[in-house]
């Protein structure tokens, strides 16, 4: 491995690592503002952020054609809607619960392209699958015995779901790849989600006023997962994904789990049942079997590189 390739890779592991402080900032917001208002402050600020550095670098145009509308109502499925998901479930079943069931997203994307792209699975995946479900069963176990069936299996159902809403958008972007610059696609796609959750909000939710509940550390956090993860981490990893093998990417998604674990027991004391310890290895050693045995987690690429898009590769 060359030293600019090794750079690369430490950037991808580093991302992750930042990533996992993700889940326990929100948490800390979604302790002081309903979920729904938390999603329309963090794309209102992300989104605004895209939008200013695509003025200012294409122009307004470049954002506006014929797929445009598609771009935005895959922007209100993915991050408005499939944030619904993840938030509910992380604020039902907590930070560690949430950093170790999320670890499967790479491999549920796999199976939605497989469903959706016509791939045939081989032995191998299926294996994967088994064995991260597997692990997902042990975890509600686990987390059952510190809380309630209730909330272990509602918050599993909870992640699961946005996750493979999030793996469908993701299939379904593919289509895009050529009409839209990555800023113009991130603009446009998160834009659209504040401008939706807005619009609840003043239609359905009436939650503005609750912004007041938010002290200084909630600012911060909200500033952190909007500024951070929103904006900075979303391009970097989209710039990875055009230097660096999906399969391989996917791995670092263990990263992920394993540091979100860990900021969840040192911020919040939360407790970690030897049942979630298994199904949480269950579930890593899945995505490993998944992304590097069968290289079936190839990140479909969203955007123009001037190269062949890559596709799948089950």
């Amino acid at each position: 491995m060359n030293r600019t390739s090794a750079h690369i890779l430490w950037l991808a592991a580093l991302l992750q690592l930042v990533w996992g402080i993700v889940p326990s900032a929100s948490n800390i917001v979604i302790t002081q503002i309903p979920v729904e208002l938390y999603i329309s402050l963090r794309w209102t600020i992300s989104g605004g952020i895209f939008l200013i550095a695509l003025l200012f670098t294409e122009g307004w145009k470049s954002a506006c054609n014929k797929t445009s509308p598609v771009v935005a109502c895959l922007g209100i499925l993915g991050y408005g809607v499939g944030s619904l998901g993840t938030l509910y479930g992380l604020k039902l079943g907590g930070v560690v619960n949430f950093a170790l069931v999320s670890s499967i997203s790479p491999l549920l994307t796999s199976l939605v392209s497989v469903v959706f792209l016509g791939e045939t699975p081989n032995k191998k995946f299926l294996l994967a699958l088994t064995i991260s479900i597997l692990g997902s069963l042990l975890i509600v176990v686990g987390k059952h015995e510190i809380s309630s069936w209730r909330i272990a299996g509602l918050s599993l159902g909870l992640i699961v779901g946005a996750y493979l809403l999030e793996a469908i958008v993701f299939v379904f972007s593919k289509k895009l790849s050529h009409s839209h610059s990555r800023i113009a696609y991130l603009a446009t796609a998160q834009v659209s989600a504040a401008i939706a959750m807005w619009l609840a909000q003043f239609f359905f939710w009436h939650q503005g006023s609750e912004l007041a509940n938010l002290n200084t550390t909630g600012w911060a956090a909200a500033a952190f997962v909007s500024l951070v993860a929103c904006v900075l981490c979303y391009y970097v990893l989209h710039w990875l994904i055009l230097h660096v093998p999906g399969h391989k990417l996917s791995l670092f998604e263990g990263l992920h789990g394993i540091s979100a674990t860990l900021f969840g027991i040192l911020l919040f004391n939360e407790t970690l049942h030897p049942m979630m310890i298994v199904g949480g290895v269950c579930v890593l050693i899945g995505l490993f079997m998944g992304c590097k045995k069968t290289k079936i987690a190839n990140v479909i690429r969203l955007f123009p590189t001037g190269r062949d898009h890559e596709t799948t590769s089950v």
